[in-house]
Order: C-alpha cells, then sequence, then structure tokens
C-alpha cells in the first residue's frame, strides 16, 4: 500500500477516526462484532457530494468489494461508516472509502465546473445582447431633420 496523500487539497475525504465514538467495549470480551465507526470529513461537503454519496451505486461498491454489511452515512461534518469493525476498515475497507469519496469528489467537482461554464456562457450571450440592444438605442436621434431641398 502507497503512504497515504494529503487531505488539506480540499479533496472530499475524511482525515481520522473519531475515537470517542467507538463503542467503549472495544478490547473487552464484550467487543461487539460489527459497530459504526465516525471519521471526520477534511471539508464540509456540498450538496452535490452528499447526493452522490447517497445514491445506490455506492451501496453497490462496497457490496461488490465484499463489504456487503457495510454502509456510509454523511451526518454533519462526519461519515458514519455503518456496520463495520476496525479490523475491516484496517483491512481494506478505510482505502475502498478513500477511493468512493476521492471519485465523489472528482465527479461532483466536474459537474460544479460545467455548470459554471454553462452560467459564464448564459452570462456573456446575457451581456453581447445587452450590448446589441444598447448600441441600437443609441443609434436612435430624436433631432429634427432639415430636409436639404427646402
Amino acid at each position: 500500500m502507497s503512504a497515504p496523500e494529503s487531505v488539506g487539497d480540499g479533496s472530499f475525504a475524511v482525515s481520522h477516526v473519531l475515537v470517542n465514538e467507538l463503542p467503549a467495549t472495544l478490547g473487552t470480551s464484550e467487543e461487539p462484532d460489527r459497530y459504526s465507526v465516525s471519521a471526520v470529513f477534511t471539508r464540509r461537503p456540498t450538496p452535490e457530494e452528499l447526493r452522490l454519496l447517497e445514491s445506490p451505486a455506492v451501496e453497490t461498491r462496497l457490496h461488490d468489494a465484499g463489504y456487503a454489511q457495510a454502509a456510509l452515512k454523511a451526518v454533519d461534518r462526519r461519515l458514519v461508516i455503518e456496520h463495520t469493525n476496525l479490523a475491516e476498515l484496517a483491512g481494506g475497507l478505510a482505502e475502498l472509502v478513500g477511493e468512493v469519496l476521492l471519485e465523489i469528489g472528482t465527479r461532483a467537482g466536474e459537474q460544479q465546473r460545467e455548470r459554471d461554464a454553462s452560467s459564464a456562457a448564459r452570462a456573456r450571450d446575457e451581456a453581447e445582447r445587452a450590448a446589441l440592444v444598447l448600441d441600437a438605442a443609441k443609434r436612435i436621434d430624436f433631432r429634427p431633420h432639415r430636409s436639404m431641398y427646402e
């Protein structure tokens, strides 16, 4: 496995597990097999990223990778990985979650850039139209013209 990439670059990612939200019985004979693990997003997710995170494709991706019980849910600035455990996360689920979040962030960013470009094109078109109307209005001359033949 390669060294982790920096998460300070604005990517849609999580930085660390919230240890204080882990079950108090971890490391004891009463440790649950599966539980929810909360991780902190590196930044506030965009509405589009949240929408993509909730899509059935994410559940399918986890299932197809062998994590049929795991589920991802955004809660405030946290990602809750449900029905898992620290061993499963360390064994590959955390890396898969990182890949899923990176792909979601990339897709959401591309969609935002497309919307921004479309909006900019509409604004340019509107500015051109307004300039044409202004030029046409400026050519209107209300001064009386005398005929050269009078």
